[in-house]
């Protein structure tokens, strides 16, 4: 399995949105839109200018995103965010991808790309996330709502 990142830009962006709609629930990849359920008109919409408005078209970046490419598809998104004391990562993967190591595999690209010390956040019902945290190497420590990771 080949598992790269591509910087995120329009025909990904297009690309990205079809992956999430197709296997992910809105809100594991994105925040909240008011309206019915599931991925709606507007949900796209507002996906698409939400990644535009953060990286792919901003005239100062908040993050720097990438599609997660396996094999030639466009599996996620992976990003890293400047924070305090760091670059915050964020990885979601669309479910025929869950489970078979293209996470850590991320993460450690993410790792090897930041611009100093990396953390994340995850809930503590995120298993894989939280294995994937410690196998890395990662300080984690568990509070009563949240995971927090930081690889140095």
């Amino acid at each position: 399995m080949h598992i790269g990142l591509r910087r995120l830009d329009e025909p990904l962006l297009a690309a990205l949105c079809d992956t999430a709609a197709a296997g992910a629930d809105p809100l594991e990849v994105m925040p909240p839109v008011p309206g019915p359920p599931g991925w709606t008109t507007p949900r796209r919409a507002a996906f698409v200018a939400f990644h535009r408005e953060r990286s792919v078209a901003a005239q100062v970046p908040v993050e720097r995103t990438w599609a997660v490419v396996v094999d030639g598809e466009v599996a996620g998104a992976a990003r890293l965010e400047p924070v305090e004391g760091g670059e915050e990562a964020g990885i979601w993967l669309a479910r025929p991808w869950r489970g078979r190591g293209v996470g850590g595999a991320v993460l450690r690209m993410l790792v090897a790309r930041a611009d100093g010390p990396v953390v994340a956040e995850t809930s503590p019902a995120n298993a894989a996330a939280v294995a994937v945290l410690r196998g890395l190497g990662a300080d984690v420590t568990v509070d009563d709502d949240a995971v927090h990771g930081r690889l140095d």
